[in-house]
């Protein structure tokens, strides 16, 4: 094969890979392929008609006294399965009535509540001009506050003493976006 030149061979090449992608395109879709289902040959039945003939009874339009007998109801229940079967009448329930407004009169009056109950103690009026603040609240000397620092170790409600570390620190890169995502190659 030495003396066929190099576009002869790339020529033979790309003509058998075609040829090679022809076959196993064949063959993928003969295994793809649904046989047909062949319907189950049924032998042939002989078919015997027979004739049948039917006689329709004579019917006698006649009226005849129909009894029934009569049904007897115990008086007492014999199965008790707490189940009560009286009471079948139905009442529509009246409408709802709405308490009546309190009068001016119940309404200032200090010895009554507006909904008529009587009131044990004459309430004393409060100055509210006059009501004391709390004061903070008394810081315990056991306990240290939150930020107190010691031992190089900062106290943080919650978490209690932790190392000081400082605050956080952030770089800023020219080669960045404001989101935070970095231009250009990351070697």
């Amino acid at each position: 094969m030495n003396n066929i030149n190099d576009k002869t061979k790339r020529r033979l090449i790309v003509a058998s890979g075609l040829i090679i992608s022809v076959i196993l395109i064949a063959l993928i879709t003969n295994q793809l392929k649904k046989e047909p289902i062949e319907d189950a040959v049924l032998p042939n039945q002989s078919v015997e008609t027979n004739d049948i003939i039917v006689e329709k009874p004579v019917i006698e339009e006649k009226e005849d006294e129909i009894i029934v007998p009569e049904i007897e109801i115990p008086d007492t229940e014999t199965i008790d399965n707490g189940a009560i079967d009286t009471g079948t009448e139905q009442t529509i329930q009246g409408d709802v009535e709405k308490p009546k407004e309190p009068t001016k009169e119940q309404l200032t009056d200090p010895t009554q509540k507006p909904n008529g109950e009587k009131v044990e103690t004459t309430p004393e009026p409060i100055a509210h001009d006059k009501v004391e603040k709390p004061t903070e609240t008394p810081k315990s000397n056991d306990e240290p506050q939150g930020g107190d620092t010691n031992n190089g170790k900062i106290y943080v409600p919650g978490f209690g003493w932790i190392d000081d570390v400082g605050e956080g620190q952030g770089t800023a890169a020219e080669d960045m976006y404001e989101n935070g995502n970095k231009i250009g190659n990351m070697d």
